[in-house]
């Protein structure tokens, strides 16, 4: 496994030191981090340090991040000057951040997508979401690991496995799956890592680590965040979100990595207020079924919504009557086209010093380095997407626009049908254990009625299985992204003071 560890300088190990780092991994939310800040407990300078160690000291046995960025202690400092100076970077001021390592950031650190074939990507340009948060003050950690290629390779791999990083473990058992594609993220914010980490999705791979390692995450609305700088897979589904310890910071993240790029096309002429809407009192709340979960997920998911009854809302339990048939074979076909489509654009636009130049490059690749990449599981899907003929545009703009209106069309007739103001249900089951050889074992997912249909997808870390986390998903409605924030906020109020377990 590759990591790029800092040789810091500083070793003063006096009791007041230490007393300090072990204050500072208390820190987890932007709000007490800026309090820590300007009551002079803390310096941006001290709790990057502390990040650093506690990765150097833990990440061994997690296999959660990558990379650190070399030049995190100097960004630090500059922010801690500007503060002494008497003023403020942005709402991130010194909130150090991890990013999933298909996102690009300038400097000598590569973007690997988990793949030795981009082990010498360094492509020296940051993405938008990373201009964005160096503008808001963010400190750019460095790269936390992932399913290679975002789980789009093997049909039988295992979630959180990379040849680059090896397999992510979950933060609260080593034995069991940090679930995936943004493994790292979820896993390196449950352990306090770093405070936030950016994660991408294409179908679940924000949503399911979250609830995994026990997180608040946020799967933004389609066009509400740039790609611009992230190994695509498919631009019909990939979103970039944030991961945090509170709605509250997943929020404010948002709203700072948020924006329109031209660039990135699906942003232009996008709404994306994050005003709050006038509070209700009591939430008319449709509760999809569980019976995909595991029957312990289920006990969870029936004792959560009793709280929310006793919490003085009501409760109707729903479904999808719309017919899903065809819906999960055309997200296939178009997630195939796209991704043969988009990376064989983007491996063409790589550094001369990567020579992987096609997707045919990188099969070639793959197979010429069977003992490192393949020593778990093969690349069926990658070989599945090379055979997909680019030519059939007419057949592939059909099938996007079919399922595209499915899926909307079944999230908006739950939301009219039942007179909802919001829609929940289980994110996943608890973590499997993982399996090297046999992939993954989920029960249950909320995520691709969202991911199809673009709607914005949260969850919240409200509850328990055996002590393993569980997420409850909220589902948005068509562009009803702010009533999703503020009746989040509501469930998560209620279940939130005491998680059923």
């Amino acid at each position: 496994m590759i990591i790029k560890r800092l040789l810091l300088t500083l070793c003063v190990c006096t009791i007041t030191n230490l007393h300090a780092a072990a204050n500072n991994t208390e820190l987890k939310t932007i709000s007490d981090i800026h309090s820590a800040y300007k009551n002079n407990s803390t310096t941006a300078e001290q709790l990057t340090r502390t990040y650093i160690d506690r990765i150097n000291a833990l990440n061994p046995k997690y296999n959660a991040v990558i990379s650190i960025e070399p030049t995190a202690i100097e960004q630090a400092k500059q922010l801690d000057a500007l503060f002494k100076a008497g003023k403020w970077a942005g709402p991130l001021h010194g909130i150090a951040v991890l990013l999933k390592d298909n996102i690009e950031t300038t400097g000598t650190l590569p973007t690997t997508a988990g793949s030795l074939a981009l082990k010498n990507n360094i492509t020296n340009k940051d993405a938008f979401v990373v201009k964005q948060l160096r503008q808001a003050g963010a400190i750019i950690l460095g790269k936390a690991n992932l399913s290679e290629w975002a789980n789009f390779r093997s049909s039988y791999s295992s979630s959180g496995w990379s040849a680059i990083g090896g397999q992510t473990h979950n933060a609260h058992d080593v034995t069991r799956n940090p679930c995936g594609s943004s493994s790292g993220s979820a896993v390196a914010v449950a352990l306090n890592f770093a405070p936030i980490a950016l994660g991408t999705e294409t179908d679940g791979s924000i949503t399911c680590p979250a609830s995994v390692n026990g997180v608040y995450a946020i799967k933004p609305s389609m066009g509400q965040v740039s790609r611009a700088g992230v190994v695509p897979l498919s631009s019909s589904q990939d979103s970039v979100g944030p991961m945090a310890h509170s709605l509250k910071d997943a929020l404010a993240v948002l709203s700072v990595i948020q924006g329109e790029d031209p660039n990135d096309v699906s942003t232009l002429n996008v709404n994306r207020k994050l005003d709050s809407i006038a509070p209700k009192p009591s939430l008319r709340i449709g509760a999809l079924p569980a019976s995909k979960f595991t029957v312990e997920t289920q006990k969870l998911y029936a004792k959560q919504l009793q709280a929310l009854k006793d919490g003085g809302h009501t409760v109707v339990n729903v479904e999808v009557k719309d017919d899903l048939s065809t819906l999960y074979v055309d997200e296939y076909a178009i997630l195939l086209y796209d991704f043969k489509a988009e990376i064989n654009h983007y491996l063409s636009q790589t550094p001369t010093q990567v020579t992987v130049k096609s997707l045919d490059d990188l099969i070639a690749f793959n197979t010429a380095n069977k003992k490192q990449e393949m020593l778990y599981f093969e690349q069926d899907i990658l070989q599945q997407a090379n055979a997909v003929d680019l030519s059939e545009k007419q057949q592939y703009q059909k099938t996007k626009a079919r399922y595209r209106a499915l899926a909307n069309r079944a999230i908006s007739n739950l939301y009219r049908n039942n007179k909802l103001d919001i829609v929940i249900a289980p994110t996943v089951s608890p973590a499997w254990k993982t399996d090297l050889i046999n992939g993954d074992n989920f029960k249950g997912s909320s995520s691709s009625l969202p991911a199809i249909a673009g709607t914005t997808h949260i969850t919240l870390p409200v509850g328990k299985v055996s002590h393993l986390p569980v997420g409850l998903s909220v589902i948005a409605n068509q562009n009803a992204e702010a009533a999703a924030y503020a009746y989040a906020a509501i469930i998560d109020n209620v279940l939130g003071i005491k998680k059923p377990e």
